[in-house]
């Protein structure tokens, strides 16, 4: 009768030699991964001289805090809802609109009202022979991968669309990213892109249009609540209800004053864009990193496939 205690001996001093085996076999084929990590690293060099460079472009904005949460209308506030007057209040809501505006189909129908930047977005497109878009040139292989896509979906290639605010809209979705701070609240417009000085034009503008937005609807509807006012006012008979009124009408001229004067009224910019002096990608060192593994990797499988092959 076999000895358990035997069989797992013998059973580990096979895996020992099994072990011994491969880094024996490995180390024979040393030559071959050497190759292999070369051979690797010159197309990870080819890609690094070859591959377009990007830069990271960062805008960051602050809320712009106000106090006038909302007037205390009194007994006037059943009377705007019944007349249908929006009464006017700058929140913290106007914020998270700040951030859905920027990339919405009205900021973006502002922005091609500037040809010069809609040129610049759409260059591929733009022909300054007939002074107008058309579609870019399909390459050589555009047929083919219209025909698998037929195939594979059933649907036919697209009509060309020439630039629109649709169009433009999806363009700022993709072109950069927006995050909030919980923390400091402030938000933050970043990209990773070859053309920085475009871009940073880009965000410069979606973010004026869009403040500027948000401030018109503000004055629209702050005037639209004075008019208000002034008519109750000229309705009013009691002494106490005349000067409740006149005290919300001087705060409303006052809020209206300080939203047309301003600058900034949702967001200011805490700082000037910023943009890396160096690319940001492709990382070099990561790449060339990453190359020396998958030579390494593909080296030792060729070596243990010549090796089984052998057996």
């Amino acid at each position: 009768m076999t000895d358990p205690s035997q069989t797992q001996v013998a059973s580990i001093n096979d895996d020992e030699i099994d072990l011994r085996e491969l880094f024996g076999a490995l180390w024979r084929g040393k030559t071959v991964i050497m190759l292999c990590v070369i051979m690797t690293i010159g197309l990870a060099a080819f890609y690094l001289r070859t591959a377009e460079r990007r830069y990271t472009v960062r805008y960051v904005f602050a809320p712009i805090e106000s106090d006038n949460s909302g007037p205390n209308l009194g007994g006037l506030g059943g009377f705007a809802s019944l007349a249908g007057i929006s009464l006017p209040s700058s929140t913290s809501s106007d914020f998270i609109k700040f951030k859905f505006l920027l990339t919405s189909e009205e900021v973006a129908t502002q922005l091609l009202k500037n040809d010069k930047l809609t040129k610049s977005i759409f260059a591929s497109e733009w022909d300054a022979a007939s002074t107008s878009f058309r579609k870019p040139l399909d390459s050589r292989h555009a047929p083919y991968i219209h025909a698998v896509k037929k195939l594979l979906t059933g649907q036919d290639a697209s009509d060309y669309v020439a630039p629109n605010s649709a169009r433009l809209s999806d363009w700022l979705s993709e072109a950069f990213s927006t995050s909030e701070d919980r923390e400091t609240g402030f938000l933050t417009l970043s990209a990773e892109t070859s053309e920085p000085d475009l871009i940073k034009e880009v965000i410069s503008r979606a973010t004026e249009e869009t403040d500027r937005l948000l401030k018109n609807r503000f004055i629209a509807s702050a005037e639209q609540t004075i008019g208000f006012y002034h008519r109750q006012l000229a309705q009013a008979r009691a002494r106490e209800y005349r000067e409740a009124l006149a005290k919300l009408i001087a705060t409303e001229d006052q809020k209206l004053m300080l939203a047309s004067k301003g600058s900034y009224f949702v967001a200011e910019p805490v700082t000037e864009p910023y943009v890396s002096i160096n690319p940001t990608s492709p990382k070099a060192s990561l790449v060339l990193a990453l190359s020396v593994v998958l030579g390494v990797f593909f080296g030792a499988a060729l070596v243990l496939i010549r090796k089984a092959l052998k057996k």
